[in-house]
């Protein structure tokens, strides 16, 4: 069936090739004359496109007689629209395109909230982008690190709420947050849960983090938001790089507080390979991490694997992605003592966790005409958790298995107009001996209209229903529509609206989980709704030439049916639909270059998160966050200092007579770019500020590490801060 697919994919229609046609062709290099491999160039108003090989050439066939723009985009470089050219049938049309370095990334190409290519600043929702030089830059040790600078993101150890969405809960059970991998959903079937340690962070080429509810598009879990991991693509030629990394962590303050005499680290090396030849390209790379922890039974031995296959010809793009991963780290819930909080109780020190998944994709984009598109994917993802115990009882855990598929059609009936079709299914598997095995079944259908009314205003108009089933139990039925509106006023100005709805399902995991843990008992409820809400925002964008930016918006959110657990004073905890909650609020960022030597940003959010229900705050959501740093540039050096800042939250879930005090962390970095080498330093709450997100699990204690990176690839490095390179 492969076989017959692929054949009757290559013999394209002569239909979808019109005779009457042109060619487009240049090259796209830099500032320094130096070719941008990777490069994307479009066709304005079309979905005509093409990617720049080795030396920077792009080829564009097909092309429709007449006056044309293209749009060239390049993560860390300004996205260029050309001026209008004239194609004449037949003929083949010659245009080099020089981009220049983006002090500010201010308008990239992002593909998550339309499901579709567009300007950053035609998106009716409010998107962060983080390009590859910032995961670099910020020299993480996990990926989630990463989103840490965005306004409206915050972190609750390794749980993400975006805007208030989410409060704490272990091991990221039931996300309001979607976790995708080129638009793809990875959250697990059982759990629904996050894992950040799912792939390798040299596949990352950059992060869309949309803002807002998603489901319009994207369906159940993406009611708060969504965190899209673009991969990178395999490049022209033979590239080889590898990133490593080791860091030790410090004492705690308090000598009393001093657990273990040992020394205590992390380590982690990262290495890929890419290569490409004619329609074919390959990526293969590897993650090794292990940690000893800052407290005891803090460790973890992970692995990664992960490879891409490409093949790009004619209208044709096939993409294939395999990403394997495997983590055995330690049990920590709950520290033994005020007095000793680095240690578990005797009961839990041989307490492990254990993950695997795997998660394959298969997408197929073809492009039939100018004006018409198709996209079909084929996804699976499989994961396992167990702990010390399954080594004697291998069935208490069965694989969870997510089996999908979705179609899309892309439709430009006029240049004004971008439509985008379709339709998923997805059937989730899930077994244990703790919440039962279940089968779920997802079928959707969704369609969404971007119009462009004049040169200074589009809109946005969706809608997608949704029907989740787990076999034995009642239907859920949703309808998520949304709408959204960007005015233009002027080049730098903007100003865009949204308005929307979200659900979120209940895991299998919330509504029958039966088990006792660490002195708590915990009860299933079958009966579970799904989670509800709408949201509404508005957002000012200003840039300032091309050197500085603000951005301001205000929102709210409304939450129906939220499923939190509930604890009661004997230690049984449940899952239920207890509560009403409405968050307002608001965020702003901004970046700017003083001269070519410093460069500033910030981002500050503040919400009210309230509980309608009980007229009290929602529990682990910090009233105020601000992220703030300064980068200053001396010759080949680059030095940083960050600002982490969070309120004392005013409500928590389990321990609410703890004290609780704010989070404040300061990092100071140093790094020096050398031919294709990068080395880094870091020192990460340089001074040892102690302190909870969760009730009595200490957070991350002072530490240094010294990175080591080697991209290969020099000359596609945007030279942005006026230094020479060396």
């Amino acid at each position: 069936m492969i076989k017959h697919l692929l054949i009757l994919c290559l013999a394209v229609p002569a239909w979808s090739r019109p005779l009457n046609t042109g060619f487009v062709r240049g090259r796209v290099t830099d500032q320094e004359n130096q070719p941008l491999i990777g490069a994307n160039v479009a066709v304005e108003n079309t979905l005509l496109g093409s990617s720049t090989d080795e030396q920077g050439r792009y080829f564009i066939a097909g092309v429709k007689p007449g006056s044309l723009q293209l749009r060239v985009s390049y993560m860390g470089y300004e996205t260029r629209l050309t001026s209008t050219m004239t194609l004449d049938s037949g003929d083949t049309l010659n245009q080099d395109i020089r981009l220049e370095a983006a002090p500010v990334l201010m308008n990239p190409v992002v593909v998550t909230a339309s499901k579709h290519p567009q300007a950053l600043r035609s998106s009716h929702q409010s998107v962060s982008v983080i390009p590859e030089r910032s995961l670099s830059g910020r020299q993480i040790h996990m990926l989630q690190e990463s989103l840490i600078p965005l306004p409206g993101v915050h972190l609750n150890e390794k749980d993400i709420s975006i805007r208030g969405s989410s409060g704490f809960s272990f091991y990221n059970i039931g996300s309001r947050v979607a976790l995708m991998i080129d638009g793809i959903p990875v959250l697990t079937p059982d759990f629904g849960g996050i894992n950040w340690e799912s792939f390798p962070l040299l596949d990352v080429d950059h992060i869309e983090v949309v803002k807002g509810a998603g489901s319009a598009l994207y369906g159940s879990s993406a009611m708060g938001g969504i965190v899209n991991i673009i991969t990178r693509k395999p490049e022209p030629g033979d590239r080889f790089s590898f990133r490593a990394q080791a860091g030790i962590y410090d004492r705690p303050h308090y000598e009393e507080w001093k657990w273990t005499d040992r020394i205590l680290h992390y380590e982690r090396a990262d290495l890929a390979y890419t290569r490409s030849a004619g329609p074919v390209g390959i990526r293969a790379a590897l993650t090794r991490r292990v940690t000893t922890g800052y407290m005891e039974n803090g460790q973890a031995e992970q692995w990664n694997a992960s490879g891409k296959l490409n093949f790009h010809k004619n209208r044709l793009r096939l993409d294939c992605y395999a990403a394997w991963m495997q983590n055995r780290e330690g049990g920590f819930i709950q520290w033994l003592s005020q007095n000793d909080p680095f240690r578990v109780p005797p009961g839990n020190r041989e307490d492990e966790i254990h993950y695997q998944t795997l998660n394959l994709y298969g997408l197929a984009h073809w492009t039939l005409s100018s004006k018409w598109g198709i996209r079909f994917r084929i996804s699976a993802l499989r994961s396992i958790m167990g702990n010390q115990l399954t080594a004697y009882n291998p069935g208490a855990f069965k694989p969870g298995l997510s089996l999908g598929t979705e179609i899309q059609a892309d439709w430009i009936p006029h240049k004004n107009h971008h439509a985008v079709m379709g339709a998923e299914i997805r059937r989730d598997l899930t077994g244990s001996q703790y919440f039962g095995n279940h089968e779920g079944l997802n079928l959707a259908v969704f369609l969404q209209n971007r119009w462009r009314i004049s040169p200074g205003l589009e809109a946005t108009l969706g809608m997608r229903w949704d029907t989740h089933r787990i076999l034995g139990e009642k239907e859920d039925h949703q309808i998520n529509p949304k709408s959204g509106l960007v005015a233009h006023l002027g080049e730098n100005t903007s100003i865009r609206a949204s308005i929307g709805s979200g659900f979120r399902a209940a895991t299998v995991f919330e509504r029958y989980i039966e088990a006792d843990y660490a002195g708590f008992h915990i009860i299933p409820n079958p009966k579970l709704e799904s989670e509800t809400s709408w949201f509404a925002d508005i957002g000012f964008h200003q840039r300032f030439g091309r050197r500085a930016f603000i951005e301001i918006c205000l929102f709210e959110s409304d939450y129906r049916n939220l499923i939190e657990p509930v604890i009661d004073f004997l230690g049984t905890i449940q899952f239920r639909n207890t509560t009403r909650a409405r968050i307002t609020g608001c965020e702003g960022s901004g970046e700017a270059w003083i001269g070519n030597l410093l460069r500033v940003y910030g981002a500050v959010t503040w919400i009210l998160p309230r509980d309608v229900l009980l007229d009290q705050d929602l529990p682990y959501r910090p009233r105020l966050t601000v992220n703030s740093g300064t980068d200053l540039y001396i010759g080949p050096w680059r030095l940083q200092a960050e600002l982490r800042y969070a309120s004392r939250v005013r409500q928590v879930s389990i321990n609410p007579l703890d004290p609780r005090v704010p989070l404040k962390l300061i990092a100071f970095r140093l790094e020096r770019q050398w031919r294709d080498f990068i080395f880094q330093f870091s020192l990460n709450n340089a001074f040892n500020y102690h302190y909870t997100q969760v009730e009595r699990r200490m957070g991350e204690i002072r530490n240094a590490a010294f990175t080591l990176i080697y991209s290969g690839r020099s000359d596609r490095q945007p030279n942005f801060s006026g230094q020479p390179r060396i």
